[in-house]
């Protein structure tokens, strides 16, 4: 850590101990993880009072930046809300993307005993997903590639041409990193990700590219094709149809549904 983004940290954690609704400042993003530059803005978690909690989600303003706390040019501290039930569902049943915001998180200041044990929780991959995602992940590459791409070509469909190809590297990436048992950073760090596993597909990051830049209907299910050689979970079509159905067109009946399919 660079010795301005520890000064910003310090001087962010003193400003916010203050105020009595602030429960605990716990570090996160590029700093925590140790991948930062010396550019880089701090993330933190701020661990509010339900009741602070509630106000903030009141006002939308559950993420917010201060510049103020500073003690370098152009840096920032990046905030996000949370209480303390957040902590526990996450350490519970949190998604990846949530679960690795908390990589090399640091306490840096608590009103609660025992946090840093909770937080320690939270960054860990959830095995008991694995073999689950393994299959629906194939099922997803399956379907787009030998059933979706097929349709937009048929039609010269650039919209779901893109989608297939998008879609593709997504699935492909989620597959790679579930075989590596790695945590989904986000689809900004996807890539990023990828390359850091130790086992995956020979130029992945090059064939994804190739597709994303051109999408086709023979260019996807090459693309699948060199993605199922790696790892494959052995679905019929039938199969991998039914998992998609579950998982894209039925979801909603066992949770609310997500932005995208509302």
């Amino acid at each position: 850590m660079y010795t301005h983004h520890r000064q910003t940290l310090e001087k962010l954690a003193g400003k916010l101990e203050k105020d009595p609704s602030c429960l605990a400042v716990i570090t996160s993003g590029s700093v925590a993880q140790g991948t930062a530059k010396e550019t880089s803005d701090v993330d933190v978690h701020l661990l509010l009072t339900d009741e602070a909690y509630e106000a903030y989600n009141r006002n939308n303003t559950l993420s917010y930046v201060d510049r103020e706390v500073s003690t370098y040019e152009g840096g920032y501290a990046d905030i996000k809300v949370i209480n303390l039930r957040f902590l526990e569902l996450a350490a519970e049943r949190g998604n990846e993307p949530t679960r690795y915001a908390f990589t090399g998180s640091e306490v840096l200041f608590s009103r609660i005993p025992g946090l840093g044990e909770l937080v320690a929780r939270i960054p860990v991959y959830p095995e008991e997903n694995r073999e689950r995602n393994l299959r629906d992940f194939c099922a997803q590459i399956f379907l787009y590639a030998f059933y979706f791409a097929k349709e937009a070509a048929k039609t010269n469909d650039a919209y779901l041409l893109a989608h297939t190809a998008s879609n593709l590297v997504f699935y492909s990436g989620r597959m790679i990193l579930a075989y590596n048992r790695m945590l989904f950073p986000s689809h900004k760090a996807l890539l990023d990700a990828v390359d850091a596993a130790e086992h995956k597909p020979k130029d992945f990051r090059r064939l994804a590219a190739e597709l994303l830049q051109a999408p086709g209907a023979d260019k996807s299910m090459r693309f699948a094709a060199k993605m199922l050689a790696f790892y494959n979970h052995g679905l019929s079509f039938e199969q991998a149809l039914g998992i998609y159905v579950l998982n894209n067109e039925r979801a909603w009946a066992e949770q609310p549904p997500s932005l995208q399919d509302r």
